[in-house]
């Protein structure tokens, strides 16, 4: 069975996380996915730790399936190369900087009057249009800017420390690939392609969104909060956990200790409960031998009565229990773990790739499952500029044609 985008080619000018995630998604649901890379390679080729010359962990795990064509956006040359990659694609993404896609002629705009067919996806920092659309941004930043940072709560040094599963540029990849798609199924209806926009900013409020609220009648505290005394808090050099005290006394709902959702350790590890709902939470009370309107009572009674009885059995011991109850609940594990889990392998979650360079490597399946057009793992990432030669043929230019172009450095050919 072929994948929901077969027949689809998307076109790639992007690197480091949120361009490269989305065309691999794209990719294992079936669309050929051309990369685009600098005449150095993508920026993640060359990160630290290499597994050999032009490949490194990180473009191993974002860059599965993909043809890549190496080209030097700044040659002159390379203009031909580029509008003809542009006027056979369903879809371009960019990731590059606003100046650098106006100089290139990779703006909207410019794609749109050559391929009015074409969807067309573009990633920023903090949005297009605001006082601070334009300027560059990472991950780190991004988390500090939108106030992911301090929602996750974690220090370093009593400083705050950013999540080290990039979430903002993760969320943003999966907001990119559903508007890919939309903007795709629209263009069954109007024939026509349209720019989709997504920014890092708006991909870590997202992720905040229990939390994004502000009813105008109940939450004037809020300004309070914001305008006096984060910047005092600020200005004593106030610990995150002083914020939060000053944040939640001033809250009218600030909420109850959840007993019932938390961690827990036992006698030799640590288990996550999840009783989200009332019948969970009954069932919970039931396993701790407390009535059931402890648990809305007397939170903090319950939470050390809960925390006593979880610390004298195992790990495996509370699972199977709390399993058995239809109460929601796992131990913690580590990462490294989920690698070699068994019902993650069995899910797909994971999967093995054989790279003609690295050699065999497992990572990431795919997270998707489709049962009429299915998801796939796709194949290895590519070789740097493996698709060169191969593209240029099919692109129309002859054998002299390619030449001239790899003489001048508007591109750069790898092995075939």
């Amino acid at each position: 069975m072929t994948g929901p985008f077969d027949g689809v080619t998307v076109v790639e000018f992007g690197q480091f996380v949120v361009v490269p995630f989305c065309a691999q998604l794209l990719a294992d649901g079936g669309a050929r996915v051309i990369k685009v890379e600098p005449p150095a390679g993508d920026a993640y080729r060359s990160g630290p730790a290499p597994l050999a010359p032009g490949e490194t962990r990180q473009f191993l795990i974002k860059n599965r399936g993909k043809q890549s064509i190496a080209i030097d956006l700044a040659n002159p040359r390379a203009q031909e190369v580029v509008h003809r990659l542009v006027e056979i694609a369903d879809v371009v993404l960019v990731n590059l900087s606003p100046a650098a896609v106006r100089r290139r002629g990779l703006d909207h705009a410019a794609v749109a009057a050559r391929n009015p067919r074409a969807v067309y996806g573009a990633v920023s920092a903090y949005g297009h249009v605001g006082p601070e659309a334009g300027l560059p941004g990472m991950d780190v930043v991004v988390q500090a800017r939108s106030g992911l940072m301090s929602s996750l709560g974690a220090e370093d040094d009593g400083l705050p420390h950013h999540s080290e599963v990039q979430a903002a540029d993760y969320s943003t990849a999966m907001l990119l690939f559903g508007g890919v798609a939309a903007a795709l199924y629209a263009r069954e209806h109007t024939g026509a392609g349209q720019k989709v926009e997504v920014s890092l900013l708006g991909g870590a409020l997202a992720l905040q969104n229990n939390s994004l609220a502000h009813v105008h009648g109940v939450d004037r505290w809020r300004h309070e909060f914001v305008e006096e005394h984060l910047p005092r808090l600020r200005k004593e050099g106030a610990t995150r956990a002083d914020v939060e005290r000053t944040r939640r006394a001033m809250r009218p709902d600030a909420p109850v200790h959840t007993a019932h959702y938390r961690t827990f350790r036992t006698s030799d590890g640590v288990i996550a409960i999840g009783a989200g709902s009332p019948a969970a939470r009954g069932r919970l009370a039931a396993v701790a031998g407390v009535d059931e309107e402890l648990v809305r009572t007397d939170a903090e009674a319950f939470r050390a009565r809960l925390a006593a009885l979880v610390a004298t059995r195992t790990s495996a011991e509370w699972v199977a229990e709390l399993r058995a109850r239809d109460v929601p609940v796992a131990e913690v594990r580590h990462l490294d773990e989920m690698l070699f889990d068994p019902h993650v392998e069995e899910e797909g979650l994971v999967a093995d790739y054989e790279h003609e360079v690295v050699g065999r490597y497992r990572g990431l399946g795919t997270p998707l499952r489709m049962s009429g057009t299915p998801f796939s793992a796709a194949a290895a990432s590519p070789p740097f500029a493996a698709h060169t030669t191969e593209l240029l043929a099919e692109l129309g230019f002859d054998a002299a044609e390619a030449a001239v172009l790899r003489d001048c450095g508007a591109v750069v050919t790898g092995r075939t």
